[in-house]
């Protein structure tokens, strides 16, 4: 099965019936020059549950649609990773009606659709690429601490360690998502080395 040779600056979470609405929002995120994700999005072929998670692993932020009525369970499941991975997440309101939110949904910041604009700017701001030196200290940092990014990806508690490193020998400290995107990017360009899995 064929896979996606791509990353993302945003992963897109909502049910298929907003699928109308994503393209708008994809589009409009084109237009400022992220590139976002949504299963919606996906073709004939590909493996939507394994694109979905790297997609979503991968991402800078990640936007949950909401429409009125009920969170569906999947939007629920992705929005309970991201936090797992410290990503900027935020949620984002299409309708008229009562948005009937979980409780935890309350920490993110809640735009209404026509506010798009200031989500946009928002996330851009927080896109600054890494030196080349910053992502240097990332590869060697990576390399002492001996942990691939599969299991990293399983354990998030692991890139705690992994910052910890990162400061001491750089003075220099990222977000767990951050750390992640960057570590798939450089996996995904052929410059991450391959560590061996340590043993307990």
């Amino acid at each position: 099965m064929p896979k996606l040779k791509r990353t993302h600056d945003v992963f897109l979470s909502c049910s298929f019936d907003l699928a109308s609405q994503a393209k708008v929002i994809i589009k409009k995120f084109a237009d400022a020059g992220l590139t976002v994700f949504a299963s919606s999005e996906i073709e004939p072929g590909y493996n939507i549950i394994e694109e979905t998670w790297q997609a979503l692993a991968e991402s800078w932020a990640v936007i949950a649609l909401i429409k009125p009525g009920t969170v569906s369970s999947s939007v629920g499941v992705e929005i309970g990773a991201a936090s797992a991975w410290q990503k900027p997440t935020y949620i984002l309101t299409t309708g008229t009606g009562e948005h009937l939110l979980p409780k935890y949904f309350s920490k993110y910041q809640m735009f209404k659709i026509s506010e798009i604009g200031k989500l946009i700017q928002l996330i851009s701001k927080d896109l600054k690429p890494l030196t080349e030196e910053e992502r240097q200290a990332l590869v060697d940092a990576y390399n002492r601490l001996g942990i691939p990014t599969d299991k990293l990806l399983r354990q998030p508690a692991h890139i705690d360690q992994l910052n910890n490193i990162l400061w001491s020998k750089s003075h220099l400290r990222l977000s767990g998502e951050r750390i992640m995107e960057e570590l798939l990017r450089l996996r995904k360009r052929g410059k991450l080395p391959k560590v061996r899995r340590r043993e307990k």
